[in-house]
């Protein structure tokens, strides 16, 4: 089924472009620090005037931790997020020279960067083969039946053994944009879908129905 559902999502989404804006490695991984529970939408709000003035790891750790918790306060989790940026910028200017490292595992021991963030990230600018499994990915993915896991490391897991060709960027930001504006949590869109014949959510929902009928 797997060929089935990424050739049905390249045609869906043939070119997918990332929600976020940046312009640099580090505003990326920023970015998506920030993009916790938040929308992109937001994000690109706040980032918008925040990487004007503050582009890069060296300008950003100039602020105050108060300055940078007023500047980021509309994405939410504001007091971790700050704190965790600054310690990330400090690491990234005695460290790294203030370039963001390309691997994935060197990038999760970061303030801020989880499993997630390391995958999409690295995955995103470096090419890495990495699936960052979100809520939309972990949803998706379990109900076309893909993988059968409890959370998203699991999923993680799964996916990289059974389907190791579709491990990348692409793949993962197709995944994330059928399950933000299809497979929603809340009343998915199962009737346009054609991928319905074959997916579990869709036919165990289904039997439910009949039998209540």
């Amino acid at each position: 089924m797997i060929n089935e559902v990424m050739e049905y999502l390249g045609r869906m989404f043939p070119n997918p472009k990332p929600e976020l804006n940046y312009e640099t490695d580090f505003q990326c991984l920023v970015a998506v620090i920030l993009s916790a529970q938040c929308t992109d939408k937001r994000v690109n709000v706040v980032t918008a005037e925040l990487f004007k003035k503050y582009p890069d790891s060296k300008s950003l750790s100039t602020l105050s931790l108060e300055e940078l918790e007023q500047k980021i306060y509309s994405t939410g989790f504001y007091r971790n997020k700050a704190k965790n940026i600054l310690a990330l910028c400090n690491i990234l200017n005695e460290k790294y020279d203030g370039v963001v490292p390309r691997d994935p595992d060197v990038l999760e021991t970061l303030p801020g960067v989880g499993r997630k963030t390391a995958n999409v990230v690295s995955s995103a600018l470096f090419g890495a083969e990495r699936i960052g499994v979100d809520t939309h990915i972990f949803r998706v993915t379990n109900r076309l039946g893909l993988v059968n896991a409890k959370n998203p490391l699991e999923v993680e897991k799964q996916w990289m053994k059974k389907y190791p060709n579709y491990c990348n960027h692409d793949v993962h930001f197709r995944l994330v944009l059928f399950g933000r504006y299809h497979c929603k949590a809340q009343k998915p869109n199962c009737e346009n879908c054609e991928l319905k014949k074959d997916c579990k959510y869709y036919n165990e929902k289904r039997g439910e129905e009949n039998v209540c009928r």
